[in-house]
């Protein structure tokens, strides 16, 4: 059986007033095509609608039935209707979020949502060299992630990926370290000979430190092989070796030790990584777009 709300709401009228000029007078429409609609009903049904009773239209036992149920599909789509007119709900907009990038930048994107009622942010801490699968396979809908100029995230079919925040490099060096930072020279020399706090090379990050290494021309001597920026820190503040850093990963975990630019052109962008599909929705687009405002400095 195949019929149309239109028809349902005609039924209804019909039953209500008894003719189908009085429900046609109601619904707007000619008396002709109120009972074309009721034609195109009962066929639909196979059985038929109404007895005749007198000048009036009753339903029949199948009519009753119909005009019942026809009653809660029409309330539905009220329902239905009204929800799509009035404000839209909040939509949960999923961020995978990671250490530095998540201190700095997540306080401020949720200030910059708070004119957004509609959009109900939730951090969700992901490995940032997971971050690209963790958005493909829908299990966040955007996400901060990482792209070094000397490891750079291969392109991913269906993958956006926005640039939001470039850093360059810098050494953190052991307590009392006196070099002159315009002289890269002296930098190369001194972090030549002392002991290296490294990320494991298995890492995008220990890939893309060694590269930048050698790009500023320093073969760094591995002496400690360490993921956490925070215990790095910690190391190099022991005198225990050099490590690298960024500014935003000093934000997270600040250091009273001193630090130098790595010489050489290497840099890491933080980026936000999106399914193109779900830049559709509005939830995500507005965190997107918070996001960009935050890292703008």
């Amino acid at each position: 059986m195949r019929w149309t709300l239109d028809q349902l709401r005609t039924l209804v009228a019909v039953a209500e007033h008894g003719t189908m000029s009085g429900a046609a007078a109601t619904l707007g429409y000619t008396t002709g095509a109120v009972s074309q609609q009721m034609a195109a009903l009962g066929r639909a049904v196979g059985r038929p609608l109404f007895v005749r009773d007198g000048a009036r239209l009753a339903l029949s036992d199948d009519g009753t039935v119909l005009v019942e149920q026809a009653r809660l599909v029409l309330e539905a789509e009220g329902r239905a209707a009204a929800v799509v007119r009035g404000p839209s709900p909040a939509s949960a907009v999923r961020l995978g979020v990671f250490g530095s990038a998540a201190v700095v930048g997540l306080p401020v994107a949720r200030e910059r949502l708070a004119g957004e009622p509609s959009v109900a942010l939730q951090a969700v801490e992901v490995d940032v060299e997971a971050m690209p699968d963790a958005v493909l396979r829908d299990e966040i809908d955007l996400a901060l992630g990482l792209d070094y100029s000397d490891a750079p995230l291969p392109p991913r079919r269906g993958l956006d990926v926005a640039r939001l925040h470039r850093e360059s490099f810098l050494l953190v060096l052991p307590p009392g370290a006196e070099l002159d930072v315009g002289m890269a020279e002296e930098v190369r020399a001194f972090a030549d000979a002392t002991d290296w706090i490294l990320p494991p090379p298995t890492s995008t990050f220990g890939r893309a430190v060694r590269t930048a290494c050698a790009r500023a021309g320093i073969a760094p001597r591995e002496r400690h092989l360490v993921t956490d920026t925070a215990v790095s820190i910690a190391l190099a503040e022991a005198g225990l070796g050099i490590t690298l850093v960024t500014p935003l990963m000093l934000a997270m975990r600040a250091t009273t030790a001193p630090t130098v630019a790595l010489p050489g052109p290497s840099t890491r962008d933080v980026v936000v990584l999106a399914r193109t599909s779900a830049l559709e929705r509005v939830g995500v687009r507005a965190v997107r777009s918070a996001l960009v405002e935050a890292f703008t400095f």
